[in-house]
């Protein structure tokens, strides 16, 4: 009894490291016999190590699962039933059986290029890869045990007479290419999966072939592509795509397989099919299904109340439609992509150069491949996994869009120094790279995107001028550029201006982005001084206590329609010297005296403001940070505003490119020298 769970945790490890053969090829073999190889020849090694610690990790996450089925209730067992039933109805409705769902994997593709240009490998039992990791091996290693993702020095152990030849990734994408024009033949639109495997729709091509004559139908092959097919495994035929990709499974190497599009031949179909052919169930998941005595596709079903309290909610739909023989019928191509990559596995490599230099040749076939399907991303992602199996990934995201290959390196290469100097002064030990491309835009978006001051004022420029399309207005005699307007105010003499209020144009409705209010209003000034008190008065109420009153946006409002009626009231006046002229300024005041209108009046000859209210106090001299002039006011407001108005004037300024202030007296309109020349 003691021995008990050791054998039972010994079992469960050795169904990790045990040899999948839920692969064509690898029928009626001896597990026990490769079974003890695998684990002979594994132990010791840092492979073993890390599987044994993702085992223990897979053992913990089994545990809590079990213990959160020892507390459902027969309750919440009903109650998951009835929600189950419901959604099964649902998804029966949404069955689609007609579709002609078409799955090619060319199974053993990189052995079988190298078979077709060496035709003494044939008769050899072969496998593409290295000592460290097969990519694939042919039928003939099959029957030994010998399969993808297997060490090749454990191979080596199954099959002394393996030949291993290294792969050659520029052949094969050649081969590829020309597959995928057979492919394009009966479907414009097919999906590639990866270089060896591909979805096609026949709906549309089979509906078309009724009309043809049968001499076209019986030689559909080109010349050029005969020599192609061998390498094209027959393909799995069903209703959608999740089944299409079981059936091509079904009859490797050497038949087809097209399931009947009935429900009762898919569900039959699916009756006794193991969980672990299910495209997404691996070996975790077969493991975590196993304990609850899940093996067959049926078996989800059967308990799929269980499942649904168990497991998320994407999982649990994943095994709902699993179970009932449900997948997608739509191949959309074209449709949003999340990302790209391209990965290495190799022997040992710690030295800089190699890997800056493999790093080097993943982004040029990582740019190739955006190339072709058009694609700009402004993530890149560096994946690596060193030599004792642990995974680090790192990523970093850029304001514009790149694709091409030296603007990839130049990311994937400071990320890769970053992991170097981290191991420093020891090397770093790698036995996977890989690169990724994420966070795509279309191909001619290269700009960044994210949203800014400049932009907003720009939009709203832009909403602005689409609103008032009148020849008399000042907007469209400049082509409704704000650069311009602040151009031409500052070409012209400081005599010529009316009033301070800005250039002349029927009201405009701006949207304030603080309050979300609506500002009538011809003069931007005014409109960011609205922001601005906007802002200065939300950060005041934070200070104050919940008794004092809270700014009244209305009264905001209210007092930039009264400031724009006394501005035309003053363009409605005689014209007097310069000297004369004022400069209006709203000073709304928050809090328990309610807002009113501070209005200064500067001349010529005496620089001293004088206000309607007067200042209290003894004047005090205030320069200004922005355009250096000395302000002499003792109330902080009124120098307050000042600045922003200042601030306000150089981000418009660089609406026009420019990125220097311009210290000119004419814009700064509450300086004390606004009226001397320049």
């Amino acid at each position: 009894m003691d021995n008990e769970p050791a054998q039972t945790k010994d079992e469960g490890f050795l169904s990790r490291m045990a040899l999948n053969d839920n692969k064509a090829g690898m029928e009626g073999l001896d597990r026990d016999k490769i079974n003890n190889i695998i684990m002979e020849s594994s132990k010791g090694s840092k492979f073993y190590e890390n599987e044994l610690k993702k085992d223990q990790q897979v053992n913990q996450r089994i545990e809590k699962m079990m213990l959160q089925k020892a507390n459902i209730t027969q309750a919440q067992l009903k109650k998951a039933q009835a929600q189950v039933e419901k959604m099964t109805l649902a998804l029966e409705r949404s069955r689609d059986l007609s579709r002609v769902i078409v799955h090619v994997d060319m199974d053993a593709f990189y052995a079988a290029v190298e078979m077709r240009d060496c035709a003494e490998l044939k008769t050899k039992p072969m496998a593409v890869g290295s000592m460290s990791m097969l990519s694939t091996s042919n039928y003939l290693a099959r029957k030994y045990g010998v399969r993808a993702a297997m060490p090749g020095f454990i191979a080596k152990k199954l099959c002394s007479d393996l030949v291993i030849v290294p792969p050659n990734f520029d052949k094969y994408r050649a081969v590829s290419d020309e597959i995928r024009e057979i492919f394009a033949d009966y479907d414009p639109h097919f999906l590639p999966m990866s270089l060896d495997e591909a979805y096609l729709d026949f709906t549309e091509h089979l509906e078309q072939r009724q009309t043809w004559p049968e001499s076209l139908r019986t030689h559909r092959y080109s010349s050029k592509s005969i020599t192609t097919v061998i390498i094209i495994n027959l393909p799995g035929i069903a209703p959608n795509m999740m089944l299409a990709k079981v059936c091509s499974d079904k009859n490797k190497p050497n038949g087809q397989y097209r399931l009947p599009p009935t429900r009762e031949a898919v569900m039959d179909f699916i009756q006794d099919l193991p969980v672990r052919k299910i495209c997404g169930i691996g070996k975790v998941s077969e493991k975590m299904l196993n304990a609850l005595e899940i093996t067959k596709c049926s078996h989800l079903g059967q308990q799929m109340a269980l499942l649904s309290l168990l497991f998320s909610e994407t999982a649990c739909q994943n095994f709902m439609e699993v179970s009932l023989g449900l997948g997608s019928t739509r191949i959309s191509r074209h449709e949003e992509r999340k990302s790209m990559s391209i990965e290495r596995t190799f022997k040992e490599l710690s030295d800089a150069e190699e890997q800056f230099s493999l790093c080097r040749e993943l982004c040029k076939d990582l740019a190739e491949d955006m190339k072709k399907e058009g694609l700009k991303g402004k993530t890149v992602s560096l994946k690596l996994k060193n030599v004792n199996f642990e995974v680090k990934t790192r990523a970093q995201t850029l304001q514009c869009a790149v694709a091409a290959e030296e603007e990839i390196f130049a990311v994937a290469k400071d990320l890769l120094k970053t992991e170097i100097d981290n191991e420093s002064p020891h090397p770093l030990k790698l036995r996977l790279m890989g690169v990724r491309m994420s966070a795509f835009v279309s191909s001619d978006d290269k700009a960044p995107t994210q949203k800014s001051i400049l932009g907003f004022l720009k939009l709203q420029l832009h909403v602005s001028s689409v609103n008032t399309q009148d020849e008399g207005s000042a907007l469209n005699k400049t082509g409704g550029s704000v650069s311009q307007v602040l151009e031409n105010k500052r070409a012209a003499p400081a005599g010529d201006h009316p009033s301070t209020s800005g250039c002349e144009a029927r009201p405009q409705i701006l949207i304030c982005p603080v309050c979300s209010s609506k500002v009538e209003t011809t003069d931007l000034n005014v409109f960011n001084r609205h922001i601005d008190l906007c802002l200065n008065v939300a950060s005041t109420n934070q200070k104050k206590s919940e008794s004092e009153s809270v700014y009244d946006e209305k009264k905001c409002l209210q007092e930039c329609k009264e400031l724009n009626k006394r501005k035309e009231r003053s363009e409605a006046e005689e014209e007097q010297p310069f000297g004369s002229k004022e400069s209006s300024r709203v000073c709304p005041r928050g809090g328990q005296h309610g807002g009113s209108i501070q209005k200064v009046f500067l001349t010529q000859s005496d620089s001293k403001p004088t206000t309607s209210q007067k200042c209290q106090g003894k004047l005090s001299d205030l320069v200004c940070p922005v355009c250096h002039l000395t302000q002499e006011t003792d109330d902080l407001a009124v120098f307050n505003r000042h600045v922003d108005l200042c601030l306000n004037q150089e981000v418009l300024h660089e609406l026009k490119g420019q990125t220097t202030f311009s210290q000119n007296p004419s814009v700064v309109k509450n300086s004390k020298n606004i009226g001397k020349s320049q």
